[in-house]
Protein backbone atom coordinates (compact mmCIF):
# COMPACT_ATOMS: atom_id res chain seq x y z
CA UNK A 1 0.00 0.00 0.00
CA UNK A 2 1.27 3.46 -0.86
CA UNK A 3 0.32 6.63 0.94
CA UNK A 4 0.60 10.02 -0.65
CA UNK A 5 2.92 12.56 0.91
CA UNK A 6 1.28 15.97 0.87
CA UNK A 7 1.81 19.34 2.41
CA UNK A 8 -0.75 21.62 4.01
CA UNK A 9 0.73 24.94 3.03
CA UNK A 10 -2.71 26.23 2.09
CA UNK A 11 -4.36 24.99 5.28
CA UNK A 12 -4.56 27.43 8.16
CA UNK A 13 -2.91 25.80 11.20
CA UNK A 14 -5.85 27.14 13.21
CA UNK A 15 -8.37 25.38 10.95
CA UNK A 16 -10.24 24.15 14.04
CA UNK A 17 -11.42 27.69 14.77
CA UNK A 18 -13.72 27.75 11.71
CA UNK A 19 -14.13 24.11 10.61
CA UNK A 20 -16.92 23.16 12.99
CA UNK A 21 -19.74 25.08 11.34
CA UNK A 22 -23.26 24.19 10.19
CA UNK A 23 -21.88 21.96 7.43
CA UNK A 24 -19.85 19.96 9.94
CA UNK A 25 -22.97 19.67 12.08
CA UNK A 26 -24.88 18.27 9.11
CA UNK A 27 -22.21 15.63 8.52
CA UNK A 28 -21.78 14.74 12.19
CA UNK A 29 -25.48 14.32 12.94
CA UNK A 30 -25.91 12.21 9.80
CA UNK A 31 -23.07 9.84 10.67
CA UNK A 32 -23.58 9.43 14.44
CA UNK A 33 -27.00 8.19 15.50
CA UNK A 34 -28.31 8.83 19.03
CA UNK A 35 -28.29 5.07 19.60
CA UNK A 36 -24.60 4.88 18.73
CA UNK A 37 -23.70 7.75 21.05
CA UNK A 38 -25.74 6.21 23.88
CA UNK A 39 -23.94 2.87 23.48
CA UNK A 40 -20.56 4.60 23.58
CA UNK A 41 -21.50 6.40 26.79
CA UNK A 42 -22.68 3.16 28.40
CA UNK A 43 -19.32 1.61 27.62
CA UNK A 44 -17.40 4.59 29.04
CA UNK A 45 -19.41 4.61 32.26
CA UNK A 46 -18.71 0.93 32.84
CA UNK A 47 -15.05 1.06 31.80
CA UNK A 48 -14.30 4.03 34.05
CA UNK A 49 -16.50 2.98 36.96
CA UNK A 50 -18.50 6.21 36.90
CA UNK A 51 -21.39 6.55 39.35
CA UNK A 52 -24.37 8.84 39.83
CA UNK A 53 -23.27 12.35 40.68
CA UNK A 54 -19.74 12.02 39.38
CA UNK A 55 -18.44 15.06 37.49
CA UNK A 56 -17.34 14.63 33.88
CA UNK A 57 -15.60 17.09 31.55
CA UNK A 58 -16.37 16.50 27.87
CA UNK A 59 -13.39 18.16 26.15
CA UNK A 60 -14.22 19.19 23.48
CA UNK A 61 -17.94 18.50 23.52
CA UNK A 62 -18.92 19.43 19.95
CA UNK A 63 -22.69 19.39 19.57
CA UNK A 64 -23.12 17.51 22.81
CA UNK A 65 -23.92 14.03 21.61
CA UNK A 66 -21.94 12.48 24.47
CA UNK A 67 -22.55 15.24 27.02
CA UNK A 68 -26.32 14.85 26.79
CA UNK A 69 -26.19 11.06 27.12
CA UNK A 70 -23.90 11.36 30.13
CA UNK A 71 -26.32 13.81 31.76
CA UNK A 72 -29.23 11.44 31.10
CA UNK A 73 -27.41 8.96 33.31
CA UNK A 74 -27.25 11.29 36.32
CA UNK A 75 -23.70 12.48 35.79
CA UNK A 76 -22.83 16.14 36.29
CA UNK A 77 -21.38 17.25 32.99
CA UNK A 78 -19.34 20.22 31.87
CA UNK A 79 -19.01 20.44 28.10
CA UNK A 80 -16.39 22.77 26.66
CA UNK A 81 -15.77 23.70 23.05
CA UNK A 82 -13.97 26.47 21.20
CA UNK A 83 -16.76 27.01 18.66
CA UNK A 84 -20.10 28.66 19.29
CA UNK A 85 -22.13 26.84 16.63
CA UNK A 86 -21.63 23.36 18.10
CA UNK A 87 -22.24 24.75 21.58
CA UNK A 88 -25.56 26.22 20.48
CA UNK A 89 -26.55 22.86 19.01
CA UNK A 90 -25.53 21.21 22.30
CA UNK A 91 -27.72 23.64 24.27
CA UNK A 92 -30.68 22.78 22.05
CA UNK A 93 -30.02 19.06 22.43
CA UNK A 94 -29.83 19.33 26.23
CA UNK A 95 -33.06 21.33 26.34
CA UNK A 96 -34.85 18.80 24.14
CA UNK A 97 -33.61 15.95 26.35
CA UNK A 98 -34.60 17.78 29.53
CA UNK A 99 -31.14 17.50 31.06
CA UNK A 100 -28.67 19.97 32.49
CA UNK A 101 -25.25 20.32 30.90
CA UNK A 102 -22.90 23.13 31.89
CA UNK A 103 -21.74 24.28 28.46
CA UNK A 104 -18.82 26.67 28.20
CA UNK A 105 -16.77 28.17 25.42
CA UNK A 106 -13.02 27.72 25.76
CA UNK A 107 -9.76 26.36 24.42
CA UNK A 108 -8.74 22.95 25.76
CA UNK A 109 -5.13 24.15 26.02
CA UNK A 110 -6.23 26.80 28.51
CA UNK A 111 -8.60 25.08 30.94
CA UNK A 112 -8.08 26.19 34.54
CA UNK A 113 -9.93 23.47 36.46
CA UNK A 114 -8.17 21.99 39.48
CA UNK A 115 -9.18 18.63 40.95
CA UNK A 116 -12.83 19.08 39.96
CA UNK A 117 -13.63 16.05 37.82
CA UNK A 118 -13.88 12.28 38.09
CA UNK A 119 -13.34 11.89 34.34
CA UNK A 120 -12.12 13.91 31.38
CA UNK A 121 -13.20 12.67 27.95
CA UNK A 122 -11.49 13.55 24.68
CA UNK A 123 -13.48 11.65 22.07
CA UNK A 124 -13.93 11.21 18.34
CA UNK A 125 -10.37 12.02 17.23
CA UNK A 126 -10.26 15.36 19.05
CA UNK A 127 -6.61 15.02 20.08
CA UNK A 128 -3.86 16.25 17.77
CA UNK A 129 -5.55 19.37 16.40
CA UNK A 130 -2.72 21.74 17.16
CA UNK A 131 0.32 22.81 15.20
CA UNK A 132 2.90 21.43 17.63
CA UNK A 133 3.22 18.36 19.80
CA UNK A 134 4.01 20.65 22.73
CA UNK A 135 0.51 22.12 22.47
CA UNK A 136 -1.02 18.66 22.46
CA UNK A 137 1.02 17.84 25.56
CA UNK A 138 -0.41 20.92 27.29
CA UNK A 139 -3.90 19.47 26.82
CA UNK A 140 -2.88 16.37 28.77
CA UNK A 141 -1.11 18.42 31.44
CA UNK A 142 -4.22 20.55 31.98
CA UNK A 143 -6.49 17.51 31.96
CA UNK A 144 -4.46 15.84 34.72
CA UNK A 145 -4.73 18.98 36.81
CA UNK A 146 -8.51 19.06 36.27
CA UNK A 147 -8.94 15.53 37.63
CA UNK A 148 -9.38 14.51 41.22
CA UNK A 149 -6.87 11.92 42.43
CA UNK A 150 -7.99 8.58 40.99
CA UNK A 151 -9.90 10.29 38.19
CA UNK A 152 -9.65 8.97 34.64
CA UNK A 153 -8.95 10.44 31.24
CA UNK A 154 -10.01 8.82 27.98
CA UNK A 155 -8.56 9.61 24.58
CA UNK A 156 -10.53 8.01 21.74
CA UNK A 157 -9.00 8.38 18.31
CA UNK A 158 -8.24 6.51 15.11
CA UNK A 159 -5.76 3.65 15.27
CA UNK A 160 -3.05 4.73 12.86
CA UNK A 161 -1.77 1.20 12.28
CA UNK A 162 -5.23 -0.05 11.38
CA UNK A 163 -5.99 2.93 9.14
CA UNK A 164 -2.79 2.50 7.15
CA UNK A 165 -3.42 -1.22 6.69
CA UNK A 166 -6.83 -0.43 5.17
CA UNK A 167 -5.92 2.93 3.70
CA UNK A 168 -8.58 4.40 1.40
CA UNK A 169 -7.49 7.69 -0.17
CA UNK A 170 -11.00 8.32 -1.48
CA UNK A 171 -14.46 7.23 -0.34
CA UNK A 172 -18.08 8.26 -0.92
CA UNK A 173 -20.70 8.21 1.82
CA UNK A 174 -24.50 8.61 1.59
CA UNK A 175 -25.72 10.87 4.38
CA UNK A 176 -29.45 10.72 3.75
CA UNK A 177 -31.82 13.42 2.47
CA UNK A 178 -30.04 13.14 -0.86
CA UNK A 179 -26.70 14.39 0.47
CA UNK A 180 -23.37 12.79 -0.40
CA UNK A 181 -19.98 13.14 1.24
CA UNK A 182 -16.70 12.65 -0.57
CA UNK A 183 -13.83 12.02 1.83
CA UNK A 184 -10.27 12.30 0.52
CA UNK A 185 -7.32 11.42 2.75
CA UNK A 186 -3.56 11.37 2.68
CA UNK A 187 -0.94 10.65 5.32
CA UNK A 188 2.39 12.39 5.71
CA UNK A 189 4.82 9.97 7.40
CA UNK A 190 7.34 12.77 8.03
CA UNK A 191 4.97 14.71 10.26
CA UNK A 192 2.56 11.97 11.38
CA UNK A 193 -0.35 14.05 10.13
CA UNK A 194 -3.49 12.77 8.48
CA UNK A 195 -4.81 15.29 5.96
CA UNK A 196 -8.48 15.13 5.05
CA UNK A 197 -10.66 16.94 2.57
CA UNK A 198 -14.43 16.68 2.71
CA UNK A 199 -16.78 17.63 -0.09
CA UNK A 200 -20.42 17.81 0.95
CA UNK A 201 -22.69 17.48 -2.08
CA UNK A 202 -26.16 18.90 -1.53
CA UNK A 203 -29.26 17.55 -3.36
CA UNK A 204 -29.19 20.74 -5.44
CA UNK A 205 -25.70 19.83 -6.67
CA UNK A 206 -24.03 22.57 -4.63
CA UNK A 207 -20.68 21.53 -3.15
CA UNK A 208 -19.15 22.64 0.13
CA UNK A 209 -15.45 21.92 0.56
CA UNK A 210 -13.81 21.52 3.97
CA UNK A 211 -10.30 20.53 5.04
CA UNK A 212 -8.47 19.62 8.22
CA UNK A 213 -5.29 17.91 9.42
CA UNK A 214 -4.58 16.14 12.69
CA UNK A 215 -1.43 14.74 14.25
CA UNK A 216 -2.15 11.02 14.49
CA UNK A 217 -0.37 9.49 17.46
CA UNK A 218 0.40 5.81 17.93
CA UNK A 219 -0.32 3.91 21.11
CA UNK A 220 3.34 4.17 22.14
CA UNK A 221 3.44 7.92 21.54
CA UNK A 222 0.21 8.60 23.42
CA UNK A 223 1.33 6.42 26.31
CA UNK A 224 4.60 8.36 26.57
CA UNK A 225 2.72 11.66 26.51
CA UNK A 226 0.29 10.54 29.20
CA UNK A 227 3.17 9.38 31.38
CA UNK A 228 4.90 12.73 30.85
CA UNK A 229 1.76 14.50 32.08
CA UNK A 230 1.68 12.29 35.18
CA UNK A 231 -0.98 9.73 34.27
CA UNK A 232 -0.84 6.04 34.98
CA UNK A 233 -1.95 4.31 31.79
CA UNK A 234 -4.53 1.70 32.67
CA UNK A 235 -5.75 0.05 29.48
CA UNK A 236 -6.18 0.37 25.72
CA UNK A 237 -9.34 -0.76 23.94
CA UNK A 238 -9.84 -1.24 20.22
CA UNK A 239 -13.53 -0.38 20.06
CA UNK A 240 -16.58 0.57 22.11
CA UNK A 241 -17.47 -3.08 22.57
CA UNK A 242 -14.56 -3.43 24.97
CA UNK A 243 -12.22 -5.43 22.73
CA UNK A 244 -8.54 -5.29 23.58
CA UNK A 245 -6.52 -2.96 21.38
CA UNK A 246 -4.80 -4.69 18.46
CA UNK A 247 -2.76 -3.53 15.49
CA UNK A 248 -5.76 -4.04 13.23
CA UNK A 249 -8.26 -2.25 15.50
CA UNK A 250 -10.19 0.61 13.94
CA UNK A 251 -10.10 2.78 17.05
CA UNK A 252 -7.74 3.44 19.91
CA UNK A 253 -9.39 4.12 23.26
CA UNK A 254 -6.71 4.83 25.84
CA UNK A 255 -7.51 5.12 29.55
CA UNK A 256 -5.18 6.85 31.98
CA UNK A 257 -5.68 7.78 35.64
CA UNK A 258 -4.36 10.46 37.90
CA UNK A 259 -2.55 8.64 40.70
CA UNK A 260 -4.21 8.61 44.10
CA UNK A 261 -2.35 10.42 46.81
Amino acid sequence: MATEVVTTAALDPNWFETFFDEHWLTISTATHSPERSAAQVEFLIEALGLENGHRVLDLPCGHGRHSVELARRNLRVVGMDLNEEPLEAAREAANEAGVTVDLRRGDMREIEFREEFDAVLNLWTSFGYFDTEAEDQVVLDRALRALRPGGAMVIETINLYGVLRRFEPRAWHRLGDGRLLLEERSFDPWTGRMHSGWTLVEPSGDRIEMAFATRTYTLVELTEMMHAAGFEVERAYGDYQGSDYRVESRRLILVGRRPRR
